[in-house]
Order: C-alpha cells, then structure tokens, then sequence
C-alpha cells in the first residue's frame, strides 16, 4: 500500500515531481504518481483520489493551481500544495493554493520546494528520521514516564489480587491465579510500532508470528505450558490481502507454539486507528508445585541465554527513526528484512528443558533489554562476563544512529532473546539440551545489572 500519493497537474511539473520523488526514495516510502489536470480531467482525478490508500497528497500545480485545492475538497486527508514558478514566478500558483476557503485547508511549501513537501508528509506520517535521534526518548518511547504510568495501574491492579489467589508478584513477565492444584497463567501484548513497517514494506505474513511469540514467551517465563490464544485486530482500514498475510502469520505463531487461535476480536477504528494494530492475549497452565518465579535466585547461579532471531517486536520507534530500509547489513541482508525478522519463540525448547533439568528462573528480554532481568528478581544482581558477538542488525542502528552502548542495551535485545537461570551445577545440562544456549555470566549480590564487555550497568534501584 503507498502512503503517499503525488499528482501533478501536467507533465511539464516532472522536474518538481522529482524532488519528492528523491527524498521518499531516501527514506524508502511508498508512494503512487499521476498526471492528471484539475480543469481538464476533474473525473480522472476525482477517480485517483476515491480509489487511493494513499494517507497524505501531494499535489504539484502552476499558474491558477487548482489541483491541491480540489483534491483537498475530494478527502479528508492530509493534501500539501507544491506551487509551480511559471509566467508570475510561482506567485500566482502559491496565492492560489493557499487561499483556500475555511474548512478546506491545504499545506503550502515554497515555489518549486517538492523536497519541503516531501519531508512534510514524513513528518505527518511520522515516518521522518529526527535529527540525532540517539535515544528511545527522543524517538518518542519515554521509559521513564512510561514507568511511572505502569506504577499508577500496578497500584491498582494489586487491589484486585484480593479477588482471587495470585501466585506471582505483579510485575513479573505473566501472572497466575490458582486452579485447584494447577495455575493458569496470563500474559497480553501487541506487536507494537512493527506494523508500521509492515504496512511500509507492503509484507503482512510475519507480524502474527510476532504477536503470538510475544505472549507465549511471557507465559514460560513462569514454567507455565501454553495453551490457548485469543488476538485482538484493530484498523482504520485494511485490504483484504492484508488480512490474509496477518491471518498466516498468526497461524504459523500458533503453529511454533503448538497451541489454538481460540478466537478474537475485530474492530474498524478509523477515527482512533490510522492503519493497524495487533495484539493478543496467551493462557498457559502449571502445577503449582512446578511454578517458577527467580524469586529464590542466589549469588553464583548460572544465566544462560538463547539467541534472539534478531530484533523481534522492541525498540521499532527508534529503529524506525534511524533506519534506512533500502540499505543493507555488513552479511547482505537487507535492511527491510531484517527488521521484519519474527520474533522466535522459545516454547518448545523451554518445555523440554523444564522436563530435564531444574531451572531457577527464566526471562523473556524484550522491551527494556537486558534490564528485564529485574522482572525476574530484583533483590539479587547480573554480572554477565561473557556476551555473545552483536548481530548485524544492532551494529547497524548503532553506527547509523550514534547510539550508546548504554542506550543499546536498554532498548534492544542485542542478540540475546530469553535468559535461563540454574544452578552452577546445571550448566552442562542445560546446554545438553539446548545446544545453542550461551553461558553470558551469573548471578550476584551487587543489585545491579553489568554487561562487562561493553561497559554497560543499570542500578536496580530499591
């Protein structure tokens, strides 16, 4: 699907034309053009605009410029007018295109500025990288404000733990309520900024696999076997080719995790949504004798890590910000696909090795990076000596966003997608099952999290 659809008024305005066309090029965006005159084909262009999916016009136009203004009387979208210099230097069309009447507004750049008119539409569909955007906050995800509003909700949700019997601290990766001698389990989460670039890419049949790993990762984090998956699809609007790739994606997440799609929820938002959003809602089931929660973890216990397929559904908004989707990593792959890489998931390698060796605790690192490991337990420290090489993809945003360490491991997972915590003596059967399961360190007293090798520490506070 384009985002953004160009229209000029005749063929003389190519040159015009192609300074938008340059700078979407650059960001890689998607985009439709078409010659078609405000005065000598009115239908033509009524037909262009009725039948686009285009979220914002841009309408190049000279001399009396009706284009712009016609086409903003056609939709209610976003139309930006891009005045033409002819036989009154451009002032005739820039008069023209913005003196429209109340209640009909077109955006207006300068005479001849296509580039201007490009980089506006970025900006309007939120597509356009910020300068220096180095960090999570500045790309708009501020943790800290986010912290505090999950501090609000938590204080309430903990009152109604008198509801029922809750097995785990709120906060932790899932929760249990008590089922007789079992516990059932809960998680919920979306797919997040990703769907946007699905939506950029034109490729749908992923981010299903990336909604269901989301929850299921978090309900094994308790030992729990997941069993059931409801999702919830939200839209503005949505073809039905979209549907269909979302609707593969889902199955083949379902079909990862060996579980049922039970049902869902659709619903068409076009005054809340603009484009797409998924999420979903995970059961599992445990014993309560085999619940896990880290909360015994001790100084000298092993942490294990299994590898992340790359940078699975966390920290899309700054890397949206900062990537360019037409270029491609130092190993050839292209930017574009890596970033839509699904997030893998851990359920069938957990489950086996929950039914071979004990495990101590488990952490699904998303959001926040290795700063989940507090979700596991707070009270206790992370030393991890020995960090695996960064795949591509995070060198990537790295260099090209100039992003710190620090900030590189508070966002993304850098490599490392779940951690397992056992016992020292453990260690040899923990990657006797799991071939591919790293030692990255062990458990300390000092309630901080280090990443040694590349001098990262986060405080884990009270």
């Amino acid at each position: 699907m384009a985002e953004i659809c160009i229209l000029a008024g005749s063929k003389s305005d190519q040159e015009i034309v192609d300074k938008v066309l340059a700078v979407l090029k650059e960001h890689g965006v998607d985009y439709v053009f078409h010659v078609a005159s405000a005065h000598r084909e009115p239908q033509k262009v009524t037909e262009i605009v009725a039948q686009s999916d285009a979220k914002v016009f841009i309408c190049v136009a000279g001399l009396s410029a009706a284009l712009p203004g016609f086409v903003a009387s056609l939709t209610i979208k976003p139309v930006i007018g891009v005045p033409v210099s002819a036989k009154l230097g451009g002032l005739d069309a820039l008069l023209s295109i913005s003196q429209m009447p109340r209640g009909v507004p077109v955006a207006t750049v300068g005479i001849d500025n296509g580039a201007n008119a490009a980089h506006l539409a970025l900006r309007i569909l939120g597509l356009s990288p910020m300068q220096s955007v180095d960090t999570y906050a500045k790309a708009g995800v501020d943790l800290v404000h986010e912290g505090k509003i999950i501090e609000i909700l938590g204080k309430y949700t903990k009152q109604s733990f008198s509801f029922g019997k809750v097995l785990a601290e709120f906060g932790h990766f899932a929760n249990l309520v008590e089922f007789g001698d079992y516990a059932l389990a809960l998680a919920t989460d979306g797919v997040g900024s990703k769907v946007l670039l699905a939506q950029r890419i034109g490729k749908y049949d992923t981010v299903g696999i990336d909604c269901i790993a989301m929850n299921v990762n978090d309900i094994i984090c308790l030992g729990a076997k997941p069993i059931g998956f409801v999702d919830y699809l939200a839209y503005e609007r949505l073809t039905l080719e979209a549907v269909e790739g979302i609707a593969q994606g889902l199955l083949e997440g379902a079909r990862q995790a060996n579980i049922p799609i039970l049902g869902g929820e659709t619903a068409t938002l076009p005054d809340l949504i603009k484009g797409f959003d998924l999420a979903g809602t995970a059961l599992g089931v445990v014993h309560k004798d085999k619940v896990i929660t880290g909360q015994d973890l001790a100084a000298g216990d092993v942490l294990l890590g299994l590898p992340s397929s790359g940078i699975h559904s966390n920290g899309l908004t700054l890397a949206r910000k900062v990537a360019k989707l037409d270029d491609t990593l130092s190993d050839n792959t292209p930017v574009s696909e890596a970033l839509l890489t699904p997030t893998r998931i851990y359920v069938k390698e957990i489950m086996q090795l929950l039914e071979e060796v004990p495990v101590k605790g488990l952490a699904h690192i998303t959001g926040g990076g290795i700063r989940k490991l507090k979700q596991l337990n707070s009270k206790v420290g992370y030393k991890l000596d020995n960090w695996p090489d960064i795949p591509p993809i995070f060198t990537y945003l790295q260099e090209r966003g100039n992003i710190t360490n620090q900030e590189m491991f508070k966002t993304f997972n850098m490599g490392i997608g779940f951690v397992i915590a056992v016992s020292k003596i453990q260690t040899n059967a923990v990657q006797k099952v799991l071939p591919d399961a790293i030692r990255l360190g062990a458990v300390t007293t000092g309630r901080e999290i280090l990443v040694e090798k590349y001098g990262v520490k986060y405080k884990l506070g009270r």
